[in-house]
Parts: C-alpha cells; structure tokens; sequence
C-alpha cells in the first residue's frame, strides 16, 4: 500500500470515527446514534426557556429588533408569561425559583430609528414570570438566597418586594442564614431594628436577635 492509498484510507477512519461520536450514518451504512437534539431557545434551567416574541411584519424588517432577542418566557414549551425579558450577561438561570432578567416594555415609538421598546431594566423573577425585585437607580438587583433579594443598602422579601432591613457590611453567610451585625440607626434608614447582631432565614424569612452590640 503506497503513501497514498494509505493516507487516504486513515482520512476515511477518521472521518468514521467523527460521524459515529457526533451522530451521522458509518461508512458501511446504517445510523450510528441519532443526532444530539439542539435547542434553539435560550434555556434557564428546569424546563425554562426564552422565546422570541412574535414580531409584526414591519417590525421583522428591522434587524435591530430581531437581533435583540425580546422574548417571552416559557416552561416546558408553554408561555408563563407576557412579560418581555432578555437574558442579560450575568443569568445564570433559575436558582432556587428565582431569576435574573433584562425586563422592557413596548413604547410609542418617537422616532424612526426607534425599536418601540423600553430601555432595558433589570429584574429578578419568580417561575411565574412576575417581577419580584427591579433596578434602583444605578444599583441592580441581586438574588442573595431562598427569598432574599437586595437592591443597594437594602435587603428585600422576594415574596412580597418589601424591604428587610439595611444591608451592613458585616455579614457571613452560612447555609439556610444570613449572619447581620447591625451596628447603627441612622435616620435615613428606611427600616429601622434595635442595634445588635441578627441571624436571617433565607427561607423564611424571619430575622432574630441573637446578640447585642457592646
């Protein structure tokens, strides 16, 4: 077997070799495996997923639209919710019943190069799709844990969107708690709880004394 022949006969292994890991047909006929399924949808987890909304004919004219990716959200092929959202840079997905998203809304438009679509805000969700925390001013939201969530100085009950209490700098957190020193009552907290050292359920929610500061 010359050069050749032989180098031609190893490409032809090769190429065997890739078809049969990747899904495909062998080189003496017959499917190797079926095709790993490729989801075109952006996946959040546990059967989550974002859907492009349904542009108008004009609006699917306009590359911009189409390339921003305002979507819907949706589990297990079924639409949660009208709200529109865009996965933004730091989601990683569901975690705990929550998820981070860039929320917007449609606009008149006001101009001609306008989108007709709200700058984006960025939000935390429940898996109904509702807003639970949004963007304050330049601070974004952050899902802390269970139902925690904290927007600037402050943390937030994710089930009802009120606010906990201020976020000190000094806090641990260990497992199902948040460990708080509270420190000081300044008046332009808009909580206010006795100065001491705090332990705070992330599920419960329920924050309890369990020391003072001397």
């Amino acid at each position: 077997m010359d050069k050749e022949t032989n180098k031609e006969v190893l490409d032809m292994m090769k190429l065997a070799l890739e078809m049969a890991f990747n899904g495909g047909y062998n080189i003496f006929g017959g499917l190797v495996k079926e095709p790993k399924p490729v989801n075109p949808y952006e996946s959040l987890n546990n059967g989550f997923e974002l859907r492009p909304i349904i542009l108008s004919k004009k609006e699917s004219e306009n590359s911009r639209i189409v390339n921003s990716k305002y979507s819907h959200l949706y589990k297990d092929g079924v639409k949660v919710s009208d709200n529109i959202f865009r996965k933004g840079g730091l989601c990683n997905g569901f975690k705990e019943g929550y998820c981070g998203l860039i929320h917007y809304v449609r606009t008149k438009k006001l101009k001609k190069n306008d989108e007709g679509f709200s700058f984006g805000n960025g939000v935390i969700i429940n898996t109904e799709g509702k807003i639970c925390l949004s963007k304050g001013g330049l601070d974004y939201p952050y899902h802390i844990g269970g139902n925690v969530g904290s927007v600037g100085d402050y943390y937030y009950n994710l089930l009802t969107g009120e606010k906990i209490c201020y976020r000190p700098s000094s806090v641990i957190t260990g497992g199902e708690y948040l460990y708080l020193e509270h420190r000081y009552n300044f008046d332009y907290y808009e909580v206010k709880i006795p100065v001491g050292v705090y332990k705070l359920n992330k599920i419960t929610l329920e924050l309890t004394k369990i020391d003072e500061i001397k």
